[in-house]
């Protein structure tokens, strides 16, 4: 009987996992269809997104798959509102976000790195969203640092 019991219940609290899965999330399948529409390859990075948020982003690399081309694309429910502005990076990492706020680290390069190996340290950007717009709060990092020339 315990057998039978346990077994049933066992079966039901399966059966209720699989129906709680979570919906899928029309805003990111927009927002990653824009991405692919750009000519965007491979597969955008999705850590930043928050299911259910009116702000999001996606970044990763458009230029097929090297890692030398980095954007960084702004959503409101799905729709495309603009990028970082900065045009192309060879390395951005997702840092932290809240509900209007997004932070990157753009790694920097000096002239002779590999994509392997930034030697430049790293430059924070935090991005607002508006309302209706992305506003950049800190400075673009920089192409040339001293008389040491960096790259995004």
């Amino acid at each position: 009987m315990r057998i039978a019991l346990s077994a049933a219940l066992g079966v039901a609290l399966f059966a209720g996992a699989a129906t709680a899965a979570p919906a899928k999330d029309a805003a990111l399948t927009q927002a990653v269809a824009f991405w692919h529409a750009h000519h965007c390859e491979p597969a955008p990075d999705e850590t930043m997104w928050e299911h259910g948020w009116r702000f999001n982003v996606l970044y990763g690399d458009c230029g097929g798959g090297d890692g030398h081309d980095q954007h960084v694309y702004f959503f409101d429910r799905g729709r495309f509102i603009g990028t970082d502005g900065l045009g192309t990076s060879s390395g951005i990492i997702g840092m932290w976000r809240d509900l209007d706020t997004i932070a990157f680290m753009y790694v920097l390069y000096r002239r002779h790195d590999p994509l392997c190996c930034a030697t430049g340290g790293g430059a924070i950007v935090r991005y607002r969203f508006t309302g209706t717009a992305v506003k950049r709060l800190d400075p673009v990092p920089p192409r040339q640092l001293g008389k040491v020339a960096l790259g995004r």
